[in-house]
């Protein structure tokens, strides 16, 4: 893997914002475009995938974090219904992508781990009527989804 590409992947995990297919774009043309707006590299196709699964990784830390009781009223915390929201945007990049490889019922089993973890926190703390909110069942309904 050149120093360049991974680097460009780190970015997007790291700092690929809400919608981080965008940060992969940026980073595409950045990498591929001819001097002096961009590097002029000719990705190969594991490079390519290398940047892709880069997107799938940033989805899954924002989904996990607005899934997480300990980030309700942090800066950054966007609630259940944003990572829904950010659910199905992964689950239309992959399709989008024929990422074949990412295994989306392994996703789904991680994911579903951390909305039960999630609502038993709000159980024990008080926060029950969210609970009743009907992200909770969109949320439970796209889980059983295939791509």
């Amino acid at each position: 893997m050149r120093k360049e590409v991974w680097t460009e992947a780190e970015f997007i995990k790291l700092e690929g914002g809400e919608i981080p297919e965008v940060y992969f774009w940026n980073s595409y043309f950045w990498l591929t475009e001819k001097p002096p707006s961009g590097l002029g590299l000719k990705l190969d196709s594991k490079e390519l995938e290398y940047l892709k699964k880069a997107v799938v990784e940033r989805y899954l830390l924002i989904i996990k974090r607005d899934l997480t009781y300990k980030n309700i009223g942090t800066p950054s915390y966007r609630g259940p219904e944003r990572a829904l929201i950010n659910l199905k945007r992964l689950r239309t990049f992959l399709k989008k992508e024929n990422l074949k490889e990412i295994d989306w019922n392994l996703l789904k089993s991680k994911i579903e781990k951390w909305i039960i973890q999630f609502k038993e926190e709000l159980k024990e703390n008080d926060y029950k009527n969210w609970l009743k909110s009907k992200v909770f069942k969109d949320l439970e309904k796209i889980m059983r989804e295939d791509i």
